[in-house]
């Protein structure tokens, strides 16, 4: 399968818009556009980030089943696919990833409470 093609699939499965990865990477929507639709190549760099942006390792845009791919070798969980979380877990993940720092903590510092409350 090719690359740009695992793009789009990676990115409707984490359920993203093209403005939201555009965004993630510093780059124009039209840009992130020509690589998704094979226009354009995207450098070694680009999916570097695109990678760690999804958490998961550079080599599944490099294998030939996406949806199998693990990235045990890479992180201590395996990929979670945003696709399989409810809509409200969603809009906490994305509120997350374009939120700024200070808002970032915030969040943190509420799940932070939320775990120390179970354990009560």
């Amino acid at each position: 399968m090719d690359t740009y093609i695992k793009l789009k699939i990676i990115r409707l499965d984490n359920g993203l818009t093209q403005e939201n990865v555009a965004k993630a990477l510093g780059i124009t929507r039209s840009s992130y556009c020509s690589y998704e639709i094979g226009r354009r190549k995207m450098s070694i760099n680009m999916l570097e980030t695109l990678a760690k942006y999804y958490r998961m390792p550079i080599s599944v845009f490099f294998n030939d089943d996406v949806k199998t791919v693990s990235d045990s070798e890479h992180y201590d969980e395996k990929a979670v696919y945003l696709s399989s979380l409810s809509d409200e877990e969603k809009k906490i993940v994305f509120a997350y990833r374009l939120a700024d720092e200070k808002k970032k903590s915030k969040i943190m510092r509420a799940v932070e409470e939320n775990e120390n409350d179970g354990k009560e």
